[in-house]
């Protein structure tokens, strides 16, 4: 006997944003609705679904869970017009539709719509051919934004994006030393985001900080109690690339980490070394990760210090 395993991943959400008449219903079941079930989505609007907050609250909510909004600009509702303005503010793909095309405001007739035509063939037609491209617009930008909540630790603290944050921590270090920096990559989304594909380091061209060929977790474990303890030896750096940034001394580091599930942490090890033409004071220093499409930099200081401290 062959038993069909069924898909638990969630179907796609369509909100429907239409005026409260009957004489939509007929669009909404077999127009929009059709259209959405061809595609693998479910499609709803607010008066079919159970609540306990307010009507405005639930569809302000609802806007926001979409993956698609798909509004009946017909008759120019005005609460389906601010409610339309509402989802283009937090970017969600809104997909227009209408009997007469002068319904559509004029600021709204650049974006994607439909001139049905009154007809629920037509809408059902040219609907799905829309959501499938909604779809997959709606989860590439899912994805990307997921890319958004991926944040850098070091012992608790954030480390933070960009070169301009006044906050940017400082990790004291002593000249002529050696030593290993932690940082902890937190996927803080409900997405899994794509793999890191290449990590490098970068810094200002005139800095004599080095990077020193990196150990995987399991050798620091076998040769070091503590992975930030200082090190007496000083092998080798790797290779120098120019890089388009202000901070154009930019060493790779070698690896990669892979996808990472919603909560996940995965940690990152590498080893700098000070050589003695350093003068003290801060060195600015950025984390570069490398995912499709997207670059994200990270930036911290390195304080040089004539003495060892603690960091």
């Amino acid at each position: 006997m062959s038993h069909e395993i069924k898909s638990t991943t969630p179907k796609p959400f369509i909100f429907v944003l239409m005026p409260f008449d009957k004489k939509f219903d007929d669009i909404y079941k077999y127009g929009i609705k059709g259209a959405a079930e061809k595609v693998g989505a479910y499609a709803e609007r607010v008066d079919e679904q159970n609540f306990t907050e307010g009507i405005l609250d639930r569809i302000y909510n609802q806007i926001n869970k979409a993956d698609v909004i798909v509004a009946d600009m017909t008759g120019r509702n005005a609460n389906v017009c601010y409610e339309v303005g509402y989802a283009h503010a937090l970017g969600k793909i809104v997909l227009l539709l209408t009997q007469n095309i002068d319904d559509i405001p004029f600021d709204f007739k650049h974006r994607p719509h439909i001139d049905y035509e009154g007809k629920i063939d037509k809408l059902e037609r040219d609907l799905t051919k829309k959501l499938i491209w909604a779809i997959g617009e709606s989860s590439r930008k899912g994805k990307q934004n997921s890319l958004e909540r991926i944040f850098v630790y070091r012992k608790g603290v954030e480390i933070p994006e960009g070169d301009t944050d006044d906050n940017i921590p400082v990790l004291t270090v002593s000249e002529e030393s050696k030593f290993y920096l932690t940082f902890d990559i937190y996927n803080n989304s409900s997405e899994t985001t794509p793999a890191i594909s290449y990590i490098s380091l970068l810094a200002s061209p005139d800095s004599k900080l080095c990077l020193i060929e990196p150990m995987s977790a399991k050798e620091l474990d076998e040769h070091y109690s503590d992975p930030d303890e200082f090190i007496d030896t000083y092998p080798e750096g790797i290779d120098v690339i120019t890089s388009i940034d202000a901070l154009t001394k930019q060493f790779r580091i070698k690896g990669t980490i892979p996808s990472m599930p919603p909560q996940a942490v995965e940690r990152l090890f590498f080893k700098l070394g000070v050589t003695n033409c350093q003068k003290e004071g801060d060195t600015v220093l950025m984390i570069r990760l490398h995912f499709p499409n997207i670059i994200r930099d990270f930036t911290f200081k390195i304080r040089l210090l004539k003495e060892k401290s603690a960091e």
